[in-house]
């Protein structure tokens, strides 16, 4: 399959830090796609991209029938442990959306949060996602834009970044209704919402602490570039945090992202 060594890669960057301190920071991201789901005890649900396994915890309180799977190892096994440090039993498993490891049609509710858009193979994606999906089902996914801070985040973590693999899809197209509309409108009714959830911070400073500690493409990212240049990228990404500073002080960084939902055809 194509991009097997990229998604290699990013299994172990996906995991090079603790992300379950980040993703507290997306929890009304989470509770926007649970609402829109609209799940109860007679669904079976699955999360794609599940990470350390924040949605999955919040999906299980509809009663639904939970799973979870992720690329990285690391997050899955993380994602366990929080399952069972919360009594819950929810089955976490590695596994690639461009080939998801279930039968056609197992679940009511298919769902990711900024994660299945990382995968390099857009349409291949849009396939699985439909595959495993009930009829009548519902898809609910979440992207970032290129829009606000966010857009100027990525942006300045690519200029530091090796160049891009060759026929790689980004994952920010996916913050581009009409893009989501081209992937998924063959196989789902789909509503398309713009929404927003800022990160906040004291400064820009302890900004830069968390994301550089925790989240697995910088931590990454800094262990290759040369003393001189993560300086150089710490600099610029601090400058850019303080931007979105207030008049308290206090840092918001605007996070714009699409909220995609689905009913399959």
């Amino acid at each position: 399959m194509a991009f097997e060594e990229l998604k290699q890669r990013h299994a172990t960057m996906w995991g090079a830090g603790p992300f379950e301190v980040i993703a507290p920071s997306l929890a009304e991201m989470h509770e926007a796609i649970v609402a829109a789901a609209d799940a109860d005890e007679t669904d079976a649900w699955l999360d794609v991209g599940c990470g350390t396994g924040e949605l999955a915890f919040l999906a299980a309180a509809t009663g639904a029938s939970v799973r979870g799977c992720d690329l990285s190892p690391a997050l899955v096994e993380t994602a366990k442990r929080q399952a069972a440090e919360r009594g819950l039993e929810i089955p976490f498993e590695v596994g690639d959306v461009e080939s998801l490891p279930f039968d056609d049609g197992s679940f009511d509710v298919v769902s990711s949060s900024v994660g299945a858009i990382f995968a390099p193979d857009h349409a291949r994606t849009a396939e699985e996602l439909a595959r495993v999906c009930a009829s009548g089902g519902r898809l609910v996914l979440t992207a970032w834009t290129t829009e606000g801070r966010i857009g100027d985040f990525f942006r300045v973590i690519a200029s530091y970044s090796p160049p891009p693999v060759e026929g790689a899809g980004a994952p920010t197209q996916w913050g581009d209704a009409a893009y989501c509309e081209a992937l998924l409108g063959p196989n789902f009714e789909l509503e398309i919402e713009s929404l927003n959830t800022p990160w906040r911070a004291e400064s820009g400073q302890s900004m830069w602490d968390e994301f550089s500690s925790s989240f697995g493409p910088i931590v990454t990212l800094l262990r290759m570039l040369e003393p001189e240049r993560a300086a150089a990228f710490r600099d610029d990404l601090v400058a850019l945090f303080d931007e979105s500073a207030e008049q308290d002080g206090e840092v918001v960084l605007d996070r714009p992202y699409l909220l995609v939902k689905g009913t399959r055809r």
